[in-house]
């Protein structure tokens, strides 16, 4: 650890000195300086010291990672303080920063956590009013994204939309993957912002972020040609096969399906159930409606029917249903561009049905232009 307390006061490794008696401000127990040129100056526990608090087993990325964006945070004039131990949480945030009016307890997570362990501690500091910013390290960032980090440790901003934050400490680098949504088939898609520390660099991102628009270009065709070969493929996936069958059961064939399946992606993920699942389904409803006319409310419902039992929980979104209230909105404002639905005072007025087709070759031969 890297501050331990000298009577009342917090007294960081580097400005300690060998001759006076150190405590940890987690157990109250005497620990030793550690200072050399080979190292980072640092507190440790004698042998046999027990304390869950401050433990002495953190990797040298994890060291180097809070240790950087403590000095940087210092340097730049702001409030600060170094594993801050919270007496009435009974936790311990790698910093503690004053950053925009706000007290923000910046988690540097190089390690494995659990997704319950994670909630406990984002709501224990959210309930004392610290808000928190997991920024996850190289060991993090040398693997793939995942659903799993991604329901672990995005945030939701409106110009970055769902976005994890990653720092390299070696190189000095945030990474910031923005953006993040699936294609039709559920693999994961987002931008790339890299940036070395600044304030510059970090107001353009939180607060002039709407610069950083994806560029993914959709290509309907080319995803409707995929969608076939992956049909035929020797080892389709079980979820295309899923959908596959739910198209069989209404008599139709899912390499068949409207075009408007491949409109633009959904905004955020929508889970283990894929977007093409989610969006066949929808207008499975669509097409066995009787009516003229339906309501919003209905239409919301239909939708909230078709993300049920696939629970994609965001542990830092504030608003559980935030990524089904902007889907259905997205998927609803597609259906009116063309002109599948209009709009009649406080409803919808269905115009014309999506069309589905018998195969994928009636289907290339009406592609819209």
């Amino acid at each position: 650890m890297f501050v331990a307390n000298d009577q009342d006061k917090s007294v960081l490794a580097a400005d300690a000195h060998h001759k006076i008696t150190y405590t940890c401000p987690g157990c109250g127990q005497s620990v030793i300086l550690r200072q050399g040129q080979m190292r980072l100056s640092h507190f440790a526990h004698h042998a046999g010291a027990d304390c869950h608090l401050f433990s002495e087993g953190e990797t040298k990325a994890h060291l180097a990672g809070k240790t950087r964006i403590f000095n940087w945070c210092r340097q730049n004039h702001l409030a600060v303080k170094l594993e801050a131990y919270l007496p009435r949480l009974k936790q311990r945030p790698d910093i503690l920063v004053y950053w925009h009016h706000h007290w923000t307890a910046i988690e540097f997570q190089c390690s494995p956590i659990s997704f319950e362990k994670l909630v406990e501690r984002t709501q224990g500091y959210r309930t004392h009013g610290y808000k928190v910013w997991w920024i996850l390290g190289p060991t993090y960032l040398a693997h793939k994204l995942t659903l799993e980090k991604v329901s672990k440790f995005a945030y939701f901003q409106k110009s970055l939309s769902l976005f994890v934050s990653f720092y390299d400490p070696q190189n000095d680098q945030f990474f910031i993957r923005h953006h993040i949504t699936q294609d039709l088939f559920g693999k994961l898609k987002w931008q790339d912002y890299v940036f070395n520390p600044s304030k510059k660099a970090f107001t353009e991102l939180f607060h002039q972020g709407g610069k950083q628009k994806p560029n993914f270009k959709q290509d309907s065709y080319r995803e409707a040609v995929l969608l076939q070969h992956q049909l035929l493929g020797r080892y389709s996936d079980a979820r295309l096969k899923r959908v596959q069958f739910i198209c069989y059961t209404h008599h139709l064939n899912l390499a068949g399906c409207p075009w408007i399946v491949h409109d633009q992606n959904f905004k955020l993920p929508t889970g283990k159930k894929i977007p093409l699942e989610v969006k066949i389904e929808f207008l499975l409803k669509l097409q066995l409606w009787q009516k003229q006319f339906v309501s919003y409310s209905l239409l919301a419902t239909w939708y909230r029917e078709v993300t049920e039992g696939n629970p994609f929980q965001l542990a830092n979104v504030t608003r559980p249903q935030l990524n089904i209230e902007l889907n259905f909105q997205q998927f609803v404002q597609n259906l009116l561009s063309d002109h599948v639905l209009k709009t009649v005072q406080k409803q919808y007025q269905i115009m014309v049905l999506p069309r589905w087709y018998t195969d994928i070759t009636q289907k290339l031969r009406h592609f819209p232009d």
